[in-house]
């Protein structure tokens, strides 16, 4: 079996090399983990399971119960807002996961020339529909895949493509977990005359929950055409219904985060805070997540 999970990490990480990186990529939100937990653990949840994991590494998607359903709204910088909701289902020992995601920027002024006063406003509107599913190769490992169609406006202009999310979920013993994912592997149709590049990019980091009541997240992420960044997050129980989160990254503009997490029976709802460098400012993000059927757990015994 350990020479099985070498070749199926091996296959993707040929296909995450054979693709020619772009110059840039554009659709930057594609890159963005859906909830505000995650944000605030400055996205080192590569190998974190939960049912937020459609929008960071597909194989690590499970269920809390046999049903989640999760919305997120994100006040992003320079009043760009993005909306995310997703519904995960268990299905015997797979996981099955829908989700669509809106990200806008209005009333931008539109000029054809050097003008004084603008000629009129427009709007950048992206969206995406994600299909994902994950299941267990085996006791340790879990293999995902994750379908996205994706649509692009700016101003009369649209385009239209799809993209897959591949990934790894490995856990060598019961409190750490090792994950590799591939994102936005596609194409987009011509808007205008130039089709956009798809921001891909490689996911890989560990996660730890040996020393209860702490989560401990580190990641390396690879952006195609990009640099690399470290991202490390953490998060504690204060009291089993109180989380608090905090989390650094080596990006260009940002570095740490916080955020807090407040449960009550089957809802969770929880918020993140990112502050921008540059004078570019702060974003904030909100969740709200239900988990039916408590008292079913998710099962990943070998076939």
């Amino acid at each position: 079996m350990r020479n099985t999970s070498v070749v199926v990490a091996g296959v993707l990480a040929g296909l995450w090399l054979a693709q020619p990186a772009p110059a840039s990529t554009g659709l930057p939100f594609l890159r963005l983990s859906s909830g505000a937990s995650a944000a605030a653990l400055a996205g080192a949840v590569v190998a974190r399971p939960g049912a937020e994991a459609i929008s960071y590494n597909p194989a690590a998607l499970q269920v809390r119960g046999q049903r989640s359903f999760g919305f997120t709204h994100s006040e992003w910088i320079q009043d760009i807002r993005h909306d995310y909701i997703w519904a995960v289902f268990a299905r015997q020992r797979s996981s099955i996961g829908i989700a669509a995601q809106v990200s806008q920027a209005r009333d931008l002024e539109f000029r054809t020339g050097p003008t004084v006063e603008p000629q009129g406003e427009f709007g950048v509107y992206d969206g995406v529909f994600n299909l994902a599913w994950a299941h267990p190769w085996n006791q340790k490992l879990r293999v995902g895949a994750n379908l996205k169609l994706i649509r692009q406006s700016i101003y009369t202009e649209t385009a239209t493509g799809s993209a897959v999310d591949l990934g790894l979920l490995y856990r060598p013993h019961a409190h750490l977990h090792l994950g590799l994912a591939l994102r936005n592997f596609g194409r987009m149709s011509k808007l205008d005359q130039t089709a956009t590049a798809l921001p891909r990019a490689v996911r890989a980091g560990g996660a730890y929950t040996g020393f209860a009541p702490l989560f401990v997240g580190l990641e390396v992420q690879r952006a195609a055409g990009g640099s690399t960044t470290l991202h490390l997050g953490g998060e504690y129980a204060i009291h089993p219904r109180l989380l608090v989160r905090g989390g650094y990254q080596s990006a260009d503009t940002r570095d740490l985060t916080l955020g807090l997490g407040i449960a009550a029976g089957s809802w969770s709802v929880d918020y993140a805070f990112i502050p921008f460098s540059s004078g570019l400012g702060e974003a904030h993000r909100f969740s709200v997540l239900l988990h039916q059927d408590m008292d079913h757990h998710l099962e990943e015994s070998a076939p």
